[in-house]
This record gives C-alpha cells, sequence and structure tokens, in this order.
C-alpha cells in the first residue's frame, strides 16, 4: 500500500507552487518531540517550521502521528492556502493517512480527527520519504525532546 512515490537519497523539489512539509518524531526518556520544515518549491524555508514535546512517552506510531498533526497546525497557523506535500519517514503512518476509509485503529480515529484540517489547503498529498531527506525535521524533534522545548519560527521575506 506504500505509495510508489519513493525518494532518492536528497531533497527533491515538489512540484511548481507546491509547499513541502517534512515531519518526523523523536521519542526517548519519557518524553516525544516533533520537528517540522516548511519549504516552497525552490527549497527555500518558505514560512518556517518549529517543534515541540510532550512529558510522555508515545509509541512510535502515537508520536509519529502527533509530528503530523504538529505538522498540520503549523501549516494553518501559517496561513497555507495552496497544494501542500506533507512527507514523513513513517511508512506505517502513511500508509493510514492514505487508507483512512479502512482504518478503524484508535491511531486511525486520531488521523482522520487530523486530516479534516486538510480543507484548509487546495489540495493535500501524503508520500513516504527516505530518512535522509528528513534529516532537519530529525534534528529539530530530537532537540525538542532534549531541551523539553517548543518552537515555531516564520520566515518575514522582505
Amino acid at each position: 500500500m506504500l505509495s510508489a512515490q519513493v525518494d532518492d537519497r536528497k531533497w527533491v523539489k515538489p512540484l511548481k507552487n507546491c509547499i513541502k512539509i517534512n515531519f518526523d518524531a523523536s521519542i526517548g526518556n519519557n518524553r516525544t518531540g516533533c520537528g517540522v520544515i516548511v519549504r516552497d518549491d525552490d527549497g527555500f524555508f518558505f514560512l518556517g517550521g518549529g517543534g515541540g514535546f510532550k512529558e510522555i512517552q508515545l509509541s512510535i506510531e502515537e508520536a509519529e502521528w502527533y509530528a503530523f498533526d504538529e505538522s498540520i497546525k503549523i501549516a494553518c497557523r501559517l496561513n497555507i492556502k495552496g497544494d501542500v506535500l506533507f512527507k514523513s519517514d513513517s511508512a506505517g503512518l502513511v500508509n493510514k493517512i492514505n487508507g483512512q476509509k479502512r482504518d478503524l485503529t484508535i491511531i486511525g480515529e486520531q488521523i482522520k480527527e487530523s486530516i479534516k484540517a486538510f480543507v484548509n489547503f487546495r489540495s493535500t498529498t501524503c508520500i513516504w520519504t527516505n530518512q535522509h531527506c528528513n534529516s532537519v525535521a530529525n534534528l529539530i524533534c530530537k532537540k525538542m525532546c532534549v531541551d523539553a522545548c517548543n518552537w515555531f519560527f516564520d520566515m518575514d521575506y522582505p
């Protein structure tokens, strides 16, 4: 069920006028961290990104959902309205997002609730990416977990 769109080991530009949102999760020491990076179709930090943490040890699947949910919230906070490509290195999560009509699990219900926010965007796609292509989001989520902090940033272009 994994999407046939598979990345190489390097960052690849999205389609023209599409915003690419990479997200990742990290768990450890009774903490869960997430990292999100938002880029435009040229690879620049379009508007920003961020990260967060929870003082709880979630399962890997729950942590990846938490990062997905936070990535949607950041996209909405940045007022992104166009085409959005969400990318995760969690094949299980991507399969659950793309197969919503058949998923009756608790995490499936959480994902259904999260994707209601997709109405804010012109179109959305969620695909798997190689972990090497998710290194910035991974770095942010690990830092959020270690430092026990939340962070949001946006870019102010002239």
